[in-house]
């Protein structure tokens, strides 16, 4: 079947699914939705590969939801018929909401619910009993509702999404994954939506799917130059925090930014230096509660905040063997107790999550591998959007910039990091400003600020969220980027002095404020200048002098 150019009227969809992509302001689908809708409305199995935001969500709901119209016009029995497989929580949240936008006019025919999302299964239990027709939650947490019978998916389910497919291995689902394909019909359409096609990708095909077509839509991961800019800057520890100090406090970087961090404690070590100049921004990492985390994301692409430091937490940093993975579980169930006692392991934001309208990706610290390299900056120049990538190099982690470099000139010589070209000396007079605020960014206030900002994001997502249920317009009020103020905040260092900004930056630097600066001390000297004539003309000794003749003493005796 010949799909070129192919409209979404063209493809047989019913009128309120393209009443639906209307409201969305899609006019035309995207080259993984042309390619991929209609062989899904076939009925064919599907491995498709495609780079991150190119819409493959829509790709695989747009059929789902197809499908369960066509079904409901003979078969009026409410059951469970499309199952989507994501790796993380937040990724869940993201197509339940994708879908519900696609049912906006069918909501009462096709019903959806994401289980991924909560904690308590008997919360999650009243929703599954109602049968929705499609489910949308992690393999963990979809085999729990299985064991505890709380689903069955053996006589009902028609289609099975595998989204972000090469993540689900790496993220420890495999067990939970096949030991959920027993639970499965023996005959059902099968999708694998992935970014990459690697070895884990390939062992779920053969598990999953019946003689698929496959479509290898991009030969790049990443976008050309003309719409990425990728950089890098050679530079060590301390360094790191004076450029993105310089760069946010300059706006030399401008619209929204994501900046990546390895750990968490790199997280709110970097909040609390920005708070000492007074550049807000979000933490979002795997020990904040998972509806803080949603909320942000939300907020973020709304237009709330600008500025996000997160962490992949070393969740992509690189391929590993299943004797490792059963290692690393190992690993896990002895510090459960320790340091990973709060952390959520279906955490992930460096990849699937659509971050809306990201200018800048910032690679505070670089990533130890090529996969993870492209997953973070993947998060910028979606679909037609420009977006630039700046990665900061200690030397430590210059054998990790050489890895990524050649993964990327293997797929194209356009997506090679270059150079960015900033002269440090220039901002050397910014050093000591860094300096003072980082004395006051000690281990024991990283510790308080952590702390703080669990308890706070605890209550906000659990306590009040009842009443953020009764009350959804106080909910747009909170906001998640607050000072947390457990470092000493000296005042000095909010402003910047003129004479400290360099001289081939200060045409940069805010030109509007300039020019009205600029504007007001004209208009300041004109008013002086008038003012100054007129009290000249008003109070002129020469021209105000009076001279009154005196009389002589002679004259005056006379007189009397």
């Amino acid at each position: 079947m010949d799909t070129d150019g192919l409209q979404f009227h063209e493809m047989g969809l019913d009128d309120r699914l393209l009443k639906a992509l209307a409201d969305l302001g899609w006019a035309h689908p995207t080259l993984i939705q042309e390619k991929a809708i209609p062989l899904a409305l076939e009925g064919k199995d599907l491995l498709a590969r495609a780079r991150t935001g190119s819409g493959k969500t829509a790709a695989y709901a747009v059929p789902l939801i197809q499908q369960i119209l066509t079904s409901k016009q003979t078969v009026r029995e409410q059951a469970v018929r499309a199952l989507v497989l994501v790796p993380t929580k937040e990724l869940g949240q993201q197509v339940q909401a994708m879908i519900r936008q696609l049912t906006a006019y069918c909501s009462r025919d096709v019903r959806v619910a994401d289980i991924s999302g909560k904690a308590d299964l008997s919360a999650q239990k009243p929703i599954l009993m109602e049968k929705p027709d499609i489910v949308v939650g992690t393999p963990s947490r979809v085999q729990c509702h299985i064991t505890a019978q709380n689903l069955q998916l053996h006589s009902s389910l028609e289609m099975l999404v595998i989204d972000e497919a090469d993540l689900l291995f790496s993220f420890g689902f495999e067990a939970d994954l096949k030991s959920l394909l027993c639970h499965l019909p023996k005959i059902y359409q099968a999708f694998l939506m992935s970014a990459t096609l690697n070895e884990d990708v390939k062992a779920l095909k053969e598990l999953v799917l019946h003689n698929p077509v496959t479509l290898k839509l991009q030969g790049s991961q990443l976008p050309d130059s003309s719409q990425l800019q990728q950089y890098s800057i050679k530079c060590e520890e301390e360094d790191k925090f004076l450029l993105v100090y310089t760069l946010l406090k300059l706006h030399l970087v401008r619209g929204k930014t994501l900046i990546f961090v390895s750990t968490v404690e790199r997280c709110y070590r970097l909040k609390l230096f920005l708070e000492q100049f007074s550049i807000p921004a979000c933490v979002l990492n795997s020990e904040l509660p998972v509806h803080s985390r949603c909320h942000i994301i939300a907020q973020f692409n709304q237009g709330f905040y600008d500025y996000i430091i997160a962490t992949d937490e070393q969740r992509l940093e690189g391929p590993t063997t299943s004797s490792q993975k059963t290692q690393e579980k190992g690993k896990k169930k002895k510090n459960s107790g320790k340091s990973g006692k709060g952390k959520d392991v279906e955490y992930g934001v460096s990849r699937g999550i659509d971050f809306h309208n990201v200018s800048n990706v910032i690679n505070f610290d670089f990533p130890t591998c090529a996969d993870s390299y492209i997953h973070r900056v993947g998060r910028t120049a979606r679909a037609d959007n420009p977006g630039t990538a700046l990665s900061f190099i200690s030397q430590i982690e210059l054998p990790f910039l050489a890895e990524v470099e050649n993964a990327l000139t293997g797929d194209s010589t356009d997506c090679a990091l270059k150079p960015y070209g900033f002269k440090m000396e220039e901002i050397e007079g910014f050093r000591y400003r860094c300096r003072d605020a980082m004395r006051s960014v000690t281990k024991q206030a990283v510790k308080e600020a952590r702390l703080k900002e669990i308890k706070q994001e605890l209550l906000n997502s659990e306590k009040l969220k009842t009443y953020f249920e009764d009350n959804p317009r106080d909910l747009q009020l909170l906001r998640h980027d607050k000072d947390l103020h457990p470092a000493v905040i000296k005042p000095h260092l909010r402003n910047v002095p003129d004479y400290l900004i360099p001289t081939a930056l200060k045409g940069l630097v805010n030109p509007l404020n300039r020019r009205k600066n600029r504007k007001q001390k004209l208009n300041a000297g004109a008013v002086m200048r008038s003012s100054f004539k007129k009290n000249f003309r008003s109070k002129n000794p020469l021209k105000n002098f009076r001279y009154t003749r005196k009389e002589p003493a002679e004259k005056k005796a006379r007189k009397s």
